[in-house]
């Protein structure tokens, strides 16, 4: 057996022997903290200045007061993150496949210093480390040890419930359902940005203004930059409980301009400006969320016209033990009519979750239709079930399908079928108390008449296990 090999196995008995081992205790706090959040920098722990408050295993590093009143602490945290992931027929057969799976390790440590109700800097690292996949690590595998946030933060107060917060530095932009711009929480290395970052509240109203580059997942030692050729920049608002419509509404304006932008119909300059609104709320047992954004500007010579919709409703019913959402998603994403032309009708994803539905994603909404049924079972606050069944279409026979890092994965020359194929997933999780989660996935994808005209057009097989411990 390899040294590869020999190492994988021993992390993945290491993995089971701490789900194993961990002890099952039952709090007996009072109190009882929030959640963690999946943006560390937006938990809150100034709650601890009441020292009846900290009784819980790292309260002593979630609030170490700096000063006699209290008011300049030092928050630190972090966490470590298992995975193992078996694939089969990777890209429908055109990548190598692994006989026993690959290992991703994440580790994440942050210190959160605040100076007072105004003023705080918030520094993040991050490691992660790939082990025995055939080809090797993917962009978003490894990055052995890196600054993921470094930012400075300062609160202008303006009265009651209105401010202002300058954000300048190193840091992760999440807005909206997090479809389009997102931290890329699935994969195991994160996405950050380079910039300056503006935010204005007053009532129901958020106001974000935001001029970026996006940082180069690089897999060395301290060598993440940001990518030069490459500006992200925008405005995003949003109004909840609008008095001219019921509900909460976004609207926004994203700007990207690349200088090496490669789709189906070639590489060229991009410079790409996108509208978009989106209405959402829950009332009761429904739940709704519509989104729609139009892209213009300039690829190389040719002229920008693209579009998507996405819509996801659903239904909750609620029991004594347990919960059950029901829900339906629809989705829809242009793709280009004339790959002979100069014009340009993909749509582009700009920073989109590193998995669209799911812990795995082997395509990218782009040039695309999907509509997929999906029933979320949520047991005692701890245990979650979660069914889908996803089909899968081409939005125009002229352009293929792309990656979810925007790469095309097949171009639309060689078939005219518009059915990509379908894909039932099956995860469950369990959280089994406020720092671990255990968390359990298989997917299987049937290729369709398209993949099949433009072989490999092989069914994929997915596993995935992971287990996360946060403090």
């Amino acid at each position: 057996m390899s040294a590869t090999r020999k190492k994988f196995h021993s992390n993945f008995f290491k993995l089971a022997l701490i789900i194993l081992l961990y002890p099952l205790q039952v709090s007996a706090e009072s109190f009882s903290p929030p959640d963690f959040n999946y943006s560390r920098y937006l938990e809150d722990y100034s709650y601890l200045k009441d020292e009846t408050k900290r009784t819980g295993l790292f309260d002593s590093i979630k609030y170490m007061p700096l000063d006699k009143d209290g008011e300049i602490y030092l928050s630190l945290g972090g966490e470590t993150r298992q995975h193992y992931e078996n694939v089969r027929n990777g890209n429908w057969g055109a990548t190598p496949n692994d006989d026993n799976g690959y290992y991703l390790q994440r580790y994440m440590f942050h210190g959160d210093l605040h100076i007072g109700k105004q003023a705080r800097t918030f520094v993040e690292f991050k490691s992660g480390i790939e082990s025995g996949r055939a080809g090797g690590p993917r962009g978003v595998d490894e990055d052995k040890f890196d600054l993921h946030q470094a930012f400075f933060d300062y609160k202008f107060n303006h009265g009651d419930n209105h401010s202002s917060t300058l954000r300048v530095g190193r840091q992760e932009l999440i807005f909206g359902a997090r479809r389009f711009v997102n931290y890329r929480e699935r994969p195991n290395v994160r996405l950050s940005f380079d910039g300056a970052k503006l935010i204005w509240e007053k009532g129901l109203w958020n106001v974000s203004a935001f001029a970026t580059k996006p940082v180069e997942v690089d897999p060395g030692v301290l060598d993440d930059n940001y990518i030069h050729n490459q500006t992200f920049w925008g405005l995003y608002t949003v109004r909840k409980r609008p008095q001219i419509i019921p509900g909460n509404i976004d609207l926004y304006y994203l700007g990207l301009e690349r200088d090496t932008a490669r789709f189906v119909q070639g590489t060229d300059n991009e410079l790409r400006h996108s509208f978009g609104t989106r209405w959402w709320d829950k009332t009761g047992p429904w739940d709704y969320n519509f989104e729609f954004i139009y892209q213009i500007g300039k690829f190389g010579k040719g002229d920008i016209n693209a579009f998507t919709f996405a819509s996801d409703t659903g239904y909750t019913l609620k029991f004594p033990s347990h919960k059950v959402r029901l829900s339906l998603r629809g989705d829809i994403s242009s793709g280009d009519d004339d790959p002979n032309d100069s014009d340009l009708e993909t749509f582009n994803l700009h920073f989109a979750k590193g998995k669209h539905l799911g812990q795995f994603a082997p395509y990218g909404p782009v040039n695309l239709m999907e509509i997929h049924p999906k029933v979320d079972i949520h047991i005692l606050q701890k245990y979650k079930v979660t069914a889908m069944w996803e089909f899968l279409w081409r939005q125009s026979v002229d352009d293929g399908i792309y990656s979810i890092g925007q790469g095309p994965l097949r171009t639309g020359s060689q078939s005219n079928a518009r059915y990509v194929g379908n894909q039932a997933i099956l995860e469950a999780s369990w959280q089994i108390d406020r720092h671990l989660a255990v968390r359990a996935l298989s997917s299987y994808f049937f290729a369709g008449t398209f993949l099949k005209e433009t072989p490999p057009g092989e069914d994929i097989g997915y596993l995935s296990g992971m287990l996360t411990y946060k403090f």
